[in-house]
Formats: structure tokens, sequence, C-alpha cells
């Protein structure tokens, strides 16, 4: 319900802030409110604040008055005559307020200027939609909206087709379903329909002969089969082939190794026996050389390390030679140490097992763990 706040709060967005300096509405009167108004008035000030709760929780006579700040916002306010808003500022419904000016007469023209203050204001704006049943009176200048029949207004507004009746050309409900049941067909277009001229099949190419070279379907294919555009697809399947190998061999070279793994060593073969080895093929960077724990020898297999690739082709052309009375095998790759390192560990883990929990060293003796000076065991 509108209240004196928000009539305030439509009025100064319309027509500026500060335009309106007091607003009051009428409130409905019962026998009731001033049966307790007598009361409240011999009552004190508590009683006072009650009757102003009571108050605002009547509802309005519909109408009220606004005195305006300034006679420039007051006038902008009766010639725009009407003004829309909402009770919240976040509600999407609006309502129309309208604005008239009030016209104080004297005492000797209230009787002759009576009747014309109950002429209804919708009625000189041409749009009341009340008729015959309106409380004002229609007199002077003015008219009333004309409702149309409800015959019209249906015969007007479009019926949606039936779906049922459309698609089996029968509908369940008959006569009483609200869709229309008017579907007229199509009308067949009278425009002289112009045929395409066909095209030959044995003139035009068949499209795997263009393409791959080739047709399934040979002889009994009805496109055309020219050898020209075949030799010409086969050159280009050529030369992509050669460019594609061109580029393998590139690859190849780019991803060639540095590496060389070594397997079947002597246990008494040591760093610097590999490095005289592998001498002659080229300058070795790195050599890993994996040895036992307890007796420090090799455990049978090393990684070399070189500078580059020609000296790891010289390095794997000495594959199957003897070395300390044993045959060599020599391969080209990475040693992934980590990998051998985890197989081992996991033979050593099989044979704890078997002797109880004890470790175990290169001839499979059994091995005490030496304990360091100052630590508890774990």
């Amino acid at each position: 319900a509108f209240n004196e706040e928000i009539i305030t709060r439509i009025m100064e967005k319309t027509f500026g802030v500060g335009c309106v300096a007091e607003v009051s509405i009428l409130q409905e009167k019962t026998d009731e409110n001033n049966d307790k108004g007598e009361k409240d008035a011999i009552t004190t000030d508590g009683g006072a604040d009650k009757k102003s709760t009571a108050e605002s929780t009547t509802s309005h006579r519909g109408f009220g008055f606004i005195t305006f700040s300034s006679v420039e916002s007051r006038d902008a306010a009766v010639e725009a005559g009407t003004v829309r808003g909402s009770v919240k500022e976040s509600s999407k419904r609006k309502h129309t307020l309208y604005i008239r000016s009030i016209v104080r007469d004297d005492e000797n023209q209230q009787a002759k200027n009576g009747a014309d203050k109950n002429v209804c204001f919708l009625w000189k704006k041409f749009r009341c939609p009340y008729l015959d049943n309106c409380k004002f009176s229609h007199t002077g200048e003015g008219g009333c909206i004309e409702k149309k029949d409800d015959a019209t207004t249906s015969s007007s507004k479009k019926k949606q087709k039936c779906f049922a009746f459309k698609k089996s050309g029968t509908c369940k409900l008959g006569d009483d379903c609200p869709f229309s049941h008017d579907i007229s067909k199509p009308v067949e277009s009278t425009k002289d329909c112009t045929t395409k001229p066909v095209k030959d099949k044995s003139q035009t190419d068949c499209i795997n002969w263009k393409n791959k070279g080739k047709c399934r379907k040979g002889d009994k294919c009805p496109y055309k089969h020219d050898e020209s555009v075949r030799e010409k697809v086969l050159a280009k399947k050529k030369a992509a082939a050669e460019g594609s190998s061109k580029n393998d061999r590139k690859k190849d070279k780019n991803r060639q190794s540095l590496s060389v793994r070594v397997f079947g060593l002597n246990y008494d073969t040591t760093e610097d026996d590999m490095r005289k080895l592998f001498e002659h093929c080229g300058p070795i960077m790195e050599i890993t050389f994996p040895t036992f724990e307890d007796s420090g020898r090799s455990k049978g297999y090393c990684g070399v390390l070189f500078t580059s690739p020609k000296a790891v082709e010289q390095a794997v052309a000495l594959d199957g030679s003897e070395l300390q009375g044993r045959w060599l095998q020599i391969q080209e790759g990475k040693m992934f140490l980590r990998k051998w390192e985890s197989v081992e560990n996991e033979r050593k883990e099989k044979r704890m097992k078997d002797d109880n929990g004890q470790a175990v060293g290169e001839y499979g003796q059994k091995v005490k763990k030496r304990r360091k000076h100052g630590f508890k065991d774990d």
C-alpha cells in the first residue's frame, strides 16, 4: 500500500530531489475509529503512540494532497498529469498516479461551482473506463474508453492450430477442442520449374581417380578415368613420400644417441680398463661404473657417454670383443642405472627373505650390519 514516503520518493524521482515539501493521505474513518479517537484523546503519550500505529495500519481512501516546495515543480507536475511508480524500488509492477491542481473557491462561489468539483478527472482526459458506473459526473468536454465486444476480440485473435488434427487429420476432443481445425493445404506453385541440363557422367572426372589415382569400380564406373590425371596424382604421392623420408633421416640424425651400454664385464674390471678400451673411438665425457658397496668391485655392466655420434658408431663396432676373458655386449643407448639397480634390489630382497632378513654380499655370504658410532639402531 502507498504511504507518504513512497509518494515522496516517486515524485522526487520524476520531478527532482527536494521538490516535495509535505504529503498527506486521507485515511478511511469508521465508527470504531471515532470511538477510539475519543478515548485516545484522554490517554497519555503512550496512548498517542498506539493511536498513530493504528492509523498507519488503516487503508487510505485513494487520494491525498501534496505540497510542493516551489511553483515551478508544481506546474511541471500538473502539466504532466500522471506519474508511474511502484511501491518498492525493486518491484516491476507499476501504478499510475493522477495529478491535478486544487481550486479553492470563496463561500459565495461554492454553490455555483459545486457541480464542477465532482467532474471525473479521467473524463476530461477522454479515458474513463467506467462509463455509466463512474462515481463522478461526466459533464462538459470529455469522453470514455469504448470497450470492445467479446465476439470481436475473440475473432481478432488468431487461434493456434491443433497439432493432432494437423498430424493425423482427426482430434479426440472434436468440437470441444480449443484449437483451430481449419488447416488449409499449401497451394501448389503455378510457376514453371525450369529443369537444369543434366551433365553427362562420362565427361566428368571420377573423384576417387582424381584424388587417389584408383577406383574400386574399375570399368563399371560411369565417370571418366583419364590416365594423365592418374599420373599427376601418383607423381604428387611419390614426391610427398621422398620428402617425408628425407625428414625422417634428419630426425634420425638429430635423435642419434651419444651413449653406449656395456654388459658382460668381469667383476675385476675397473673404470680405467674401460677408458683404455674406448680410447681410440673418441673423447669420453663420462663413465657410469656401478660397484658393490662392500667389495668395491664391478657389478658387470657400465655406461659410457661420448661427445660425438661417430665415436658411438666406432664403440658399437667393438660389440663381441674380449676383455679379461669375457665377451662384451655393447649397445647404443643410454644406461638406465636406476632401472638396473631397482631390479638388483628386488633380487636382494628375495635373498634377504630367505636368509631371515640378513644382508647378502657379492658371493651370497651373510654380511653383518655395521653400527655407526654415536647413533642408535633404527
